[in-house]
């Protein structure tokens, strides 16, 4: 109980003490999550899909509260759990720009996504045009809040602390407009590990090809254990592209995230996100490097 009245003072003080300033927005949004794994021996895929509706209060001077829901639409060999509505993220964040120094920070609170809840302390350091340093520390528990109709509910703020800690730099090769990105560290499973990415930016749309060296892992579905894990990510920006200026703002999700990983029914390597449309192509953070220097990514100023 004293856990979650913290949460709900820092999510209020920070509404409060930022109400009265300029350049608010409100966007109401909504997107769809869609999970599958090709482990099953009775049907070709478990499915899971679920509507995202979300909504992010930007308060001004780089303060934001945002929350989302998980409303289920289809479960097929996933856990029962899965068939509640579900609250997946109500987190309050703020950033901190230092421009003479090259100096950016990001610090979130609250109900994070994977089901974590805590807080969570991101840097950047954009050293010139194509190189930038960044880094991230989280300290986080487990958390589950769902309902349904009927009458089952989930409701458990777990007491094991979880440590994230990551360093890593990435440099822009701009004829291209490509990305290459090296992180290694601790991850939410006691682990360590390590991952090398390069991505490719288009037009609305990003399509990365990443490895990873691990720990070894095994998996209930694999006999033999393995340190490394491949795959790709594509991301694709969804309309409206031109950022709005009106304070209140109905979209869809601002993006389309499809993850690939050669490797299944792995627990290494695990992160958690505090924005609920957090993707691979926008830079956490609001700084003027790389993808940062496009217009679709800069911060959006509302008129009062």
């Amino acid at each position: 109980m004293i856990r979650r009245l913290i949460i709900i003072s820092l999510l209020t003080l920070s509404f409060v003490s930022v109400s009265g300033q300029p350049k608010q927005q409100v966007e109401l949004f909504c997107g769809a999550d869609l999970y599958y794994a090709d482990v099953n021996f009775i049907r070709l895929y478990n499915v899971l899909l679920n509507l995202t509706p979300g909504v992010k209060y930007h308060m001004g001077h780089d303060w934001q509260l945002a929350a989302q829901a998980e409303l289920p639409i289809i479960n097929e060999g996933y856990a029962n759990r899965y068939n509640m509505i579900r609250l997946s993220l109500a987190a309050v964040s703020k950033q901190f720009h230092f421009a003479n120094a090259k100096q950016h920070f990001k610090l979130s609170a609250g109900l994070f996504g994977s089901e974590r809840y805590g807080a969570d302390l991101r840097w950047m350091y954009p050293v010139n045009s194509w190189l930038m340093f960044n880094a991230r520390l989280g300290a986080v528990r487990d958390w589950q809040l769902g309902f349904d109709f009927d009458d089952n509910t989930e409701c458990d703020f777990g007491s094991k602390w979880y440590l994230l800690a990551l360093l890593g730099g990435n440099l822009w090769l701009d004829p291209w407009h490509t990305e290459l990105r090296a992180t290694s560290g601790r991850y939410l499973g006691n682990d360590y590990g390590c991952e090398f990415e390069a991505i490719r930016h288009f037009n609305h749309c990003s399509i990365g090809f990443f490895f990873q060296l691990h720990e070894p892992t095994s998996s209930q579905y694999r006999k033999t254990s393995h340190k490394e894990t491949g795959g790709f990510r594509l991301i694709v920006m969804l309309p409206p592209y031109n950022k709005s200026h009106e304070k209140v703002v109905f979209r869809p999700a601002s993006n389309f995230n499809l993850t690939y990983y050669a490797q299944s029914g792995d627990g290494t390597m695990k992160k958690y996100f505090t924005d609920p449309e957090e993707n691979g192509r926008t830079n956490a953070i609001d700084v003027p490097w790389g993808m940062g220097n496009f217009e679709e990514n800069q911060p959006v100023a509302v008129e009062e």
